[in-house]
Formats: C-alpha cells, structure tokens, sequence
C-alpha cells in the first residue's frame, strides 16, 4: 500500500473502472464510458464520504430507475465469493459498498428483494452499514432475519448479524433503540458466542464493548454467563475483548472476569517523567511498583495521559502497558515512553498535561509536565 495512502483512495478510477466493466457484461446497456467519465475526474478533490455518495449517485443515474431490475443487474455483476473468512483482496472489493448504499437508499419500499442483495453482497465484502437503514426502519422484521443469517454456513453473514447491528459502529450510522434496548442484539449475539470463526467472535466482542459503554453491568452479567456455560480460551479472547473499556475505566465486575481484583493492596513510587517536552518529541517516564499486601497479587498495569483541551481542561485516555505478577517481596520497575508525534486524530495543545498510573483499574499515582511548541 502506497506511504501516502488514505481511505479515500479505496475509491478510486482502477475499482470504479472495474466495477463498470461487470456491471456493462451483466447489462450491455450500461453506458460505462460516461459512467466513468462523470466520476473519475471529480474523485481526487472529494472525501471518503463525497466519493462514496458521489458513486451511488452514478449508479442511481445509469442502472434502471425501476428497482428490482437494476438490483438484477447488480447481482450478475458481483464480485467472486470471499474462499474462507479471511478478507483477501478486500480494497479492490470495497467499491462494493457503492452498491450496498444504492440499495438502502432505493430499496425500502423492497424489503424482500433488498435483503437478498445485501445477504449476496455482504458475501462479497460487507452490506453492515446499509442493512442498519432496514434495522431501523424494519427493526422486528429486520432482527427476525438476522437471527436466521446468525445460523448461515457462510462467516461474512454471521459476522454482519454482529457487525450489522451494533449500536455505534464506527462510520456507521448510530442505532439508537439497539443501544437503548441491547437484549434486542444480545439475542443475536447468543447465536453467535461459540461461532467456529474468530473474525465472528471479534465481531461479537466489539458489539459488546459498545454496548457496556452504556449498560456496564448487563454486560459484566451476560459474559458471566456465557463463561460458566462456555469456559474456553475462545471465550476467554471474547471476554477480555469486550471488556477493554469497562476495565480501562476500572469496572470491578470486569477486571474480575479477566482475573483482576480492584483494590489492589500495591502502591507506585518514585514516579517520575520529563519535566518539559516539545509536541513531536517523547515523554519518558518511570516509576516502581511496590508490594504492601500479605499475598501475591496479579497486577494489570496502564498508564493514563491527561491531554490538554482547547478549552484548557484536562481529559483522560488510558493506555495499555503490561500485566505482572506482584509478589510478595518483589518491587517491579517500569520504563516507558509516550510519543506525542503530531498524528491526524489527535489535536495537541501545549500546557501543562499530566500522566497517572492505574493498578486494576485504580490511578495510584500522577505527575504533572509540560508540552511546548512544535515538533
């Protein structure tokens, strides 16, 4: 993949070309030569999102403005099958999206039909963010067939029951009564906990982490039970996946599903960072982790980095740095560095900042530097 290579560029002339070749070979009728003389040209000056409407926006204008007969074309045009659940080739088949868009714009009215195209084309790439337009404005009729597609041989299916329906997925439009209401998805993720394929399993773990951003201790309760009823290391992935945020935020109930106990009896000392450190550069910091308890004790260790806002309040992100064995008699020592390289989703305001350190979830201790200047 090129050094300079965005998202935008999944579309681009090559897939669209491409794209107009099947759609020509399915339907002689189409006019590729202007389809992609309309398009092309305008795709360097356009975002990720104006290139992915723009392109639907061609396809409603040169497929057949009746609808079951433009979804025909589109299905002889498809891309082969994916072999396995491995996604190989997948930039080349991400113009696919194109035509799940056009079927979510233009086939509510077709329930029927429509998700007949989007069970095929998800096959061929995804179909999760245009099946949530039916989840929405369908939502029994909708959940009703994905615990049927939860059962399919195929693990791009299974995968979009999890995926298609998760209440905040990202670039994805936000499904409110899902998040407001989770048994409705956690009724289809039941189908799919022991699913044979990781790349399904993930996608179970991830729709679960959304929903314990809002409803923590239904979560903590549901993967209890399915850790009682299905013990193994695959649930053991799937747990500790999905509660990568509640125990980042401390959540007893997860830190003790994954093996951790809040409260840990180890304190920090000798903490100390870079007093001062320019925005492109790396904070450096130590620090000592000290037994006080009369037990050894399993220790998960991160680091929180309070960042300097616009409006000059301070707001928190844990970062992951490592697991330990505490033993009685032992001290641990740790070395770390923070790269504060200027990066497209972070915006860095220089001021005083501050770095803490969390045992189990708990911040133990916390010191203050300053971010200057420019990289």
């Amino acid at each position: 993949m090129a050094e300079n290579f965005q998202v935008r560029d999944l579309f681009n002339p090559g897939v669209v070309n491409k794209m107009a070749d099947r759609i020509h070979t399915a339907w002689p009728d189409f006019d590729k030569k202007n389809f992609c003389k309309t398009i092309n040209p305008a795709l360097p000056k356009l975002t990720y999102s104006e290139r992915l409407n723009f392109i639907t926006d061609n396809l409603e204008k040169y497929l057949p403005e009746d609808f079951p007969t433009a979804v025909t074309i589109l299905l002889k045009a498809q891309l082969p099958l994916y072999h396995s659940d491995e996604l190989e080739n997948s930039n080349d088949r991400f113009i696919t999206i194109t035509q799940t868009a056009f079927i979510s714009r233009n086939g509510l009215d077709h329930f029927d039909i429509s998700m007949h195209a989007l069970y095929e084309m998800t096959q061929r790439m995804t179909a999760e963010f245009d099946v949530r337009i039916f989840i929405e404005k369908y939502p029994e009729k909708t959940l009703e067939i994905l615990k049927k597609w939860a059962l399919d041989e195929n693990p791009h299916v299974r995968r979009l029951v999890s995926e298609g329906s998760r209440p905040l997925l990202p670039w994805g439009k936000r499904l409110n009564n899902i998040k407001e209401q989770p048994n409705l998805s956690i009724q289809l993720l039941e189908l799919l906990k022991n699913d044979p394929s990781e790349y399904v399993r993930r996608s179970v773990a991830n729709h679960l982490n959304d929903h314990a951003k809002s409803h923590p201790d239904l979560i903590v309760k549901t993967l209890n039970k399915w850790q009682t009823e299905h013990p193994g290391i695959n649930m053991q992935r799937l747990i500790k996946h999905a509660t990568r945020t509640l125990v980042k935020n401390g959540h007893s109930g997860a830190l003790e599903l994954i093996g951790f106990k809040k409260g840990s009896k180890a304190k920090v000392s000798n903490l100390s960072a870079d007093n001062t450190i320019n925005i492109g550069d790396y904070l450096n910091f130590s620090f000592d982790v000290i037994p006080t308890g009369k037990l050894n004790e399993n220790l998960m260790i991160d680091y929180v980095i309070y960042f300097k806002k616009a409006n000059g309040t301070l707001s928190p992100k844990v970062f992951k740095l490592t697991t330990k064995e505490l033993k009685i008699n032992d001290a641990i020592s740790i070395e770390k560095r923070h790269s504060f390289k200027i990066i497209s989703t972070r915006t860095y305001y220089p001021g005083i900042h501050k770095i803490a350190i969390q045992i189990n979830g708990e911040e133990k201790g916390n010191i203050e530097f300053e971010l200057v200047g420019g990289g």
